[in-house]
């Protein structure tokens, strides 16, 4: 993970990377050799996957992105983008994968996440099939797993050719936020559950994007995605609250809750009316919607520069 200070430090980085893309673009594939994926394992070198299962959705749409989706033989029940995905086999759900029906498909490459490593992917690896986990916690980490994804699959130059784009809508938007001064960065609260209160923390993509976007997280002092009660809430005065809805399986239960509850009625947010949704598969999924994510985001943070979103 980078870890930067400087506003600048943090654009000539990311101008860095977004060049040697565009030298990958043309380069040879590169070794795996050394390569570990998001969970320590190393990264063992093996032909081109042909047969991929994919264990999460954020996976699911890197490997569309890249146009591999011929490859894709498994796929979990909240697989739902793009929408084709729903057609594949599915082979049980985020967190509860079917392993019997994973084997029956015989798959080379299996793309898990952190959830499955201690159940899913052990089992996988035990019976010889080839398990890489993704669960990237920041924006850079997205698009190097693109890569990797890619590498795995022989579709070196197609991954380039992908995050070179990421890269360059990254780069416009930290073009235009990185050097602010801190007072100029919103104080930002992404809320994810009301009962309990959940947020998203530091260690986080959400939490990445918040710092790219231009933004101060006033949960950065929370790791991960944990509670926090409503008076540190009140405390800390956030300035823009940001609402992702596909995790409000109460409809709008979330958002209502937000903008009605009177505790949170003096919050700088509510009083501004400086409040929004956002689609919380671009918000969650570690894939390269992220970058839209990030975009809405500065957009939120920063009408003046990026304009104002619509409600």
């Amino acid at each position: 993970m980078l870890s930067v200070n400087n506003g600048w430090s943090k654009a000539i980085i990311y101008a860095a990377l977004a060049a040697a893309l565009s030298v990958c673009a043309c380069a040879a594939p590169a070794s795996l050799e050394g390569l570990r994926d998001d969970s320590g394992n190393i990264i063992t070198s093996a032909p081109p996957a042909e047969r991929i299962i994919s264990l999460a959705p954020a996976n699911t749409e890197i490997v569309y992105a890249l146009g591999l989706e011929d490859r894709l033989v498994g796929v979990t029940e909240f697989c739902n983008y793009p929408p084709s995905a729903a057609d594949k086999t599915k082979v049980g759900g985020f967190s509860t994968v079917d392993i019997e029906k994973a084997v029956a498909l015989k798959p080379d490459l299996v793309l898990a996440a952190e959830i499955h490593d201690k159940s899913a992917a052990p089992q996988l690896q035990k019976m010889g099939f080839r398990v890489v986990s993704l669960h990237p916690k920041t924006v850079e980490g997205v698009i190097h797993d693109i890569r990797i994804t890619g590498r795995l699959c022989g579709a070196d130059n197609a991954a380039a050719m992908l995050t070179a784009d990421l890269q360059k809508r990254v780069d416009a938007v930290i073009t235009l936020t990185a050097d602010m001064a801190p007072e100029l960065q919103p104080r930002t609260l992404i809320i994810i559950w009301n009962d309990p209160l959940m947020v998203a923390g530091r260690s986080t993509l959400i939490g990445d994007i918040i710092g790219l976007a231009g933004g101060t997280n006033v949960a950065a002092d929370i790791s991960g995605f944990a509670s926090m009660n409503l008076e540190s809430i009140i405390s800390a005065d956030p300035q823009v609250i940001i609402v992702p809805t596909s995790m409000d399986k109460g409809g709008d239960a979330l958002w209502d809750f937000v903008t009605t509850d009177p505790r949170l009625a003096n919050a700088s947010a509510i009083k501004n009316n400086c409040i929004y949704k956002i689609d919380g598969d671009l918000m969650y999924r570690h894939g390269p919607r992220c970058i839209t994510a990030l975009e809405q985001t500065a957009s939120f943070l920063h009408p003046d520069l990026f304009g104002r979103p619509s409600q």
